[in-house]
């Protein structure tokens, strides 16, 4: 950009010259007209394009450097074929001819560097990044030229305009043409990865060769035309084996740095792609990792620990580590790294433990934290991977609280059906015995009753097992259930147990009410809800009650069974929903599972169950989803 500014300014200044036709500062100082106002024009066109390129106007840019380009097209055609089309004298008159050629016309080097800048702009608007290498190599020719001409200058100030062919350039044009080609080369380095000196160098050894070779041909022209004396013909073949073993040695410098150029982009491309590569499997990783210094201080983190933590990454970095800790990992953290740098023992290092992690609203929770050692040379960092294991944790707990319930199952399963059979066979040993000593028919009916009982108990367990099991392996799909006309059905279904007919049942229900969930499942949580309601009624109670509410609070339905028999005692709350637990034995037989299988299948439906003990009575709270969540 500034290069381009830089251009537009001087070609601008150099055209207000030409046509304001100052004529005493024109032979007071001459050198300020030997651009061109044709050349002063192009390099406001050349600036103007290149700032629109770098702020993204292509089209425009590729406009201007064309226009720019076939004005020194046709100037470069008029030298070549010796012809004059009148371009020179199309904008202003000269009023001052300071070069050797025509009037008002730039020289030819000076429209070959426009052609070829013209070129690269160009092709960089319509290209964009896969022209990067001949923009590079158009932009290095102009360099080459331009600086060739300004050295000239430099070298030779009075006759600069005569002493080479091709410094035959205004010293003005020298500097425009190399400031512009600077600034398209390291924009074009840029995108194509290589090495800045690496290509300052090649320039430079470039521009050093064809400098050479330009005096090379300018001392064989003077030779030529009796320019130097015969006795000095030795020292001149000296100078020019000077001349070209130094051009021979910079072109082997220019191979040799290309080729060095070529090989360290390769290698920034291969560990840039490696780079990419490694900070894409850290970023996307699920596991949290974090890079720490010596001192405990975090220097990066991944998106992972964000989620893990709680915490933004950027209000991590910079601060210690001991910030995603409690205590007494917290304190015991400085300690660890401390004696580790001077004993070298690794108590961590190299291993994977379990750890707890700190969130940042305070929460803690367990984290698995793999620690490795990194080696930079000068600096010794550590990498950590953490993973939250809460979810396996509760995973385990499940795994063992079930196992227990496994065990405690079999136990009391194994007992209670060993129980009543072992019951029963008693009762069949004694009635065979009365058979055989033809006891009376109304003896026999007692003990053929017992036996009847038993096997009725150990039906009732079967039945529950059966229940619990299809609770946990049933795999039915959702459908709507009429929830007032549910809880009807259960309850005429259920009038034949004892305490049914007493007890009077009061529905508050919306007939419209639906839920969408497993039938057989909500099922079992509406019987075993009414037959404890009516199987542990109060016998002294003169009106049995039952109360059955069901509404839709904020996305969840709420089902609710209140009675007024004989409730829970306080002490017996914490084991209501446990297996085998029996809160009123002499009052009814059961087998102690009703109330686990409710909790059960309330579980199986992504719900909850509740109790709360009344005054008089119980109240059983059922809080389903009103979407399924499992």
């Amino acid at each position: 950009m500034l290069a381009g500014a830089a251009s537009i300014a001087i070609g601008a200044a150099v055209m207000i010259l030409w046509l304001a036709r100052p004529m005493d500062l024109a032979e007071a100082a001459p050198t300020l007209f030997a651009m061109q106002f044709n050349a002063a024009l192009c390099f406001v066109l050349a600036g103007a394009a290149i700032c629109l390129l770098l702020n993204g106007a292509l089209p425009l840019s590729a406009g201007l450097s064309g226009l720019a380009g076939l004005l020194a097209a046709a100037t470069l055609a008029e030298h070549l074929l010796h012809v004059d089309l009148g371009i020179d004298r199309m904008f202003v008159a000269p009023f001052v001819s300071p070069g050797t050629g025509p009037a008002g016309r730039m020289a030819p080097n000076t429209a070959l560097c426009f052609l070829l800048l013209s070129a690269s702009v160009a092709l960089t608007a319509l290209l964009g990044r896969s022209s990067s290498p001949l923009r590079v190599v158009l932009a290095g020719l102009v360099f080459m030229i331009s600086t060739t001409a300004l050295i000239g200058y430099l070298l030779s100030v009075s006759t600069a305009r005569e002493w080479l062919p091709l410094a035959r350039m205004s010293p003005q044009s020298a500097f425009c043409f190399a400031t512009l080609s600077i600034g398209l080369i390291l924009g074009g380095i840029v995108r194509l990865g290589y090495d800045l000196s690496t290509v300052a160098a090649t320039l430079g050894a470039a521009t050093y060769l064809l400098l050479v070779l330009m005096t090379y041909v300018e001392l064989i022209q003077r030779g030529e035309d009796g320019g130097l004396p015969a006795e000095g013909a030795d020292a001149r073949s000296t100078l020019l084996a000077i001349l070209l073993l130094s051009g021979a040695v910079y072109a082997c410098l220019i191979v040799y740095a290309f080729r060095n150029s070529e090989r360290s982009r390769r290698m920034a491309l291969q560990l840039a792609e490696s780079q990419k590569r490694l900070e894409a499997i850290i970023q996307t990783a699920v596991d949290g990792f974090v890079t720490i210094d010596e001192r405990g201080t975090i220097l990066s983190a991944n998106p992972a620990c964000e989620r893990i933590f709680g915490y933004q990454v950027e209000e991590i970095i910079g601060r210690n580590v001991k910030l995603l800790m409690p205590a007494p990992y917290r304190d015991e953290h400085d300690r660890y790294l401390a004696n580790y740098r001077q004993t070298g023992v690794a108590r961590i290092i190299g291993a994977g433990r379990e750890a707890e992690g700190q969130r940042k609203d305070g929460s803690t929770f367990p984290v698995e934290l793999s620690v490795s050692r990194i080696d930079l040379g000068h600096q010794v960092l550590y990498g950590g991977i953490l993973r939250d294991i809460s979810e396996r944790k509760r995973h385990e707990r499940d795994i063992l609280d079930a196992n227990a319930e496994l065990e405690e199952f079999s136990y009391r399963t194994s007992h209670d059906l060993r129980s009543p059979i072992a019951s029963s066979l008693g009762l069949v040993a004694i009635a065979e015995d009365m058979v055989r000593r033809e006891v009376p028919a109304a003896e026999l009916q007692g003990v053929l009753a017992r036996i009847e009982t038993s096997f009725r108990k150990l039906d009732h367990l079967i039945q529950n097992i059966i229940s619990l099991t299809r609770t946990k392996m049933l795999d039915e799909p959702e459908s709507a259930i009429a929830v007032a006309g549910a809880v009807r059905e259960t309850v005429e279904r259920l009038r034949h147990m004892e305490g049914g007919a007493v007890s009077t049942v009061h529905i508050d229900i919306p007939e419209t009410m639906t839920l969408r969930k497993r039938a057989s499942r909500f099922q079992i949580i509406l019987d075993n809800l009414l037959s404890n309601a009516i199987k542990y009624h109060d016998p002294a109670e003169a009106m049995p009650e039952i109360s059955v509410r069901a509404a839709c609070d904020r996305g969840r339905f709420v089902l609710t069974v209140a009675d007024n028999g004989l409730g829970i005692a306080a002490a017996d709350e914490p084991k209501l929903f446990q297996m085998f637990k029996r809160f009123h034995p002499q009052r009814a037989e059961g087998s102690g599972l009703g109330l686990y299988i409710l909790r059960k299948s309330v579980e199986q439906l992504g719900g909850t169950v509740a109790y709360r003990r009344r005054e008089k009575g119980s109240l059983f709270t059922v809080t389903l989803p009103q979407e399924d969540r499992r």
